[in-house]
């Protein structure tokens, strides 16, 4: 039994009459018989008597009529809320972010996104960027800013910023009056690192970074997200290697001081999946590619509509 077989019922049910009927649906009187004649004999009765003299309902047909459009109507009603979902969806970015990226780059990108689309939802999750990528693939999220780079099938980067690896000591800590210090002078403290598998290229960045300089760092303690990794450092705990953005994240009594080597740094990136891609969602992608290759402030582009 299909939706139109209803639609054409109800409208013979109500004209008794299969030529009006016909008219009624812009269909020739023959097919439009047979859809009926095929209603039938699914149901395995008769809902119209024919005559010479008309059509009339039988007391099946009557019974049938009620249910009928009752049927019709919820169907419309959830092809209804069907369209508005999918259009509140398209009125919708989900946006995944880490705190770094969160502090950095985005209140920009929101900022001058809503001056333009203020009927669009923004909808921020704080997560990982493992966490992110998950989401980026399975489409629970349209945007993520994750601590970069990766390497994913499917899923499409830009660079937005590269934050140098400083030093976080506890305040009481003999190097801690320093104004720079390179990393031979930390070969025999304790580090306290983020753990490899939530970022394993900060992490291996590290470890060059120690081994170049002479020396394979101890690691007394693994900790996420970084407020606890500064917490440990602020009790004396240890010392670590940070992204340079985390003196103005955090606030905490830990002294933070620049290397005298020159590091990669660690990356901040947008991420998306390249087959998810709305059309506001693309004005939001405009910005984030703009910041990718100037200065964030009160200039950043407005896209048009």
């Amino acid at each position: 039994m299909e939706l139109r077989q209803l639609k054409y019922f109800i409208t013979v049910a109500e004209e008794l009459n299969f030529r009006r009927a016909a008219e009624r649906l812009y269909m020739e009187q023959p097919p439009l018989s047979r859809q009926i004649r095929q209603l039938e004999e699914e149901l395995g009765v008769e809902l119209f008597h024919r005559s010479k003299r008309g059509v009339a309902l039988t007391e099946a047909g009557k019974a049938f009529l009620d249910e009928a459009r009752l049927t019709l109507a919820q169907a419309e009603r959830a092809a209804k809320a069907a369209r508005q979902a999918i259009a509140m969806q398209a009125r919708q970015i989900t946006i995944g972010f880490s705190i770094c990226a969160f502090n950095e780059v985005l209140p920009e990108i929101i900022q001058a996104f809503r001056q333009k689309f203020p009927e669009v939802k923004l909808s921020l999750t704080e997560m990982s960027t493992e966490l992110q990528i998950q989401a980026l693939l399975q489409e629970t999220i349209d945007i993520g800013f994750i601590h970069g780079p990766i390497q994913q099938p499917g899923i499409e980067t830009v660079t937005l910023l590269r934050e140098p690896l400083i030093v976080a000591l506890p305040p009481m800590h003999p190097l801690a009056n320093r104004e720079t210090i390179d990393l031979g002078a930390l070969k025999n403290e304790s580090f306290i690192l983020c753990p490899q598998h939530i970022k394993p290229d900060l992490y291996a960045q590290v470890m060059h970074l120690c081994q170049q300089a002479g020396f394979q760092p101890n690691v007394v303690q693994e900790a996420s997200p970084p407020e606890v990794l500064l917490a440990l450092v602020e009790s004396g705990m240890g010392v670590s290697l940070v992204a340079a953005g985390a003196k103005t994240r955090h606030k905490l009594s830990v002294v933070y001081l620049p290397l005298t080597e020159t590091t990669p740094g660690v990356e901040i990136a947008a991420a998306w999946n390249k087959d998810r891609q709305s059309v506001f969602l693309q004005h939001f992608l405009q910005l984030v590619k703009y910041s990718a290759h100037a200065s964030i402030g009160s200039d950043l582009p407005i896209p048009n509509s």
